[in-house]
């Protein structure tokens, strides 16, 4: 089963994630760059209070288009079953702290690598590249740096966070990740 709800049930808010009520096919790109450029400016207390808002369920389709990746996997990243993801969507409901803490501990991850990937070098030559579905790959593949163990199980838990972040700089700073 995907865990996609019908939009009109999605819940909404005003604030750090001002998303419609719909993801609609031809917008859900703008809103994911919206959010990605939004969290990679923000600092952390900002996103803090984004989390403690509450993350709206619509942020998971929003994931699971821009990695291309089914919600079902998007939920397990996030370590929310899809059962809860879709009492919580139905309602109208923010998704748990846990799985709002880990949904925007992935979004950073992406908008560091955006950065990243924009700090690179020539503007023509990372214009086409596609960073979500690299990232869709690389979050899922176990790395010797991390202990064999895979970014998005890093995830899980605020040090795993911090590891993935050093990471992320280490690769900034020209070390092989």
């Amino acid at each position: 089963m995907d865990a996609v709800v019908p939009a009109r049930r999605l819940h909404t808010r005003g604030g750090f994630w001002a998303l419609p009520s719909s993801v609609v096919e031809k917008s859900w790109r703008s809103q994911w760059d919206r959010l990605v450029d939004q969290v990679r400016l923000s600092d952390h207390l900002t996103l803090y209070r984004a989390v403690e808002e509450g993350v709206p369920a619509i942020t998971v389709i929003l994931l699971s288009k821009a990695l291309s990746e089914p919600a079902p996997s998007v939920l397990d990243i996030i370590g929310l079953p899809e059962t809860t993801y879709l009492r919580k969507a139905k309602a109208g409901e923010v998704l748990p702290d846990a799985a709002g803490h880990r949904t925007v501990a992935l979004m950073r991850v992406v908008a560091t690598l955006r950065q990243l990937l924009e700090e690179s070098g020539d503007a023509e030559q990372v214009k086409d590249f596609d960073l979500e579905s690299w990232v869709s790959t690389w979050i899922r593949t176990p790395l010797p740096e991390l202990g064999g163990a895979t970014p998005a199980a890093l995830l899980r838990n605020p040090d795993g966070q911090r590891v993935v972040e050093t990471l992320l700089e280490r690769m900034r700073g020209g070390l092989v990740a």
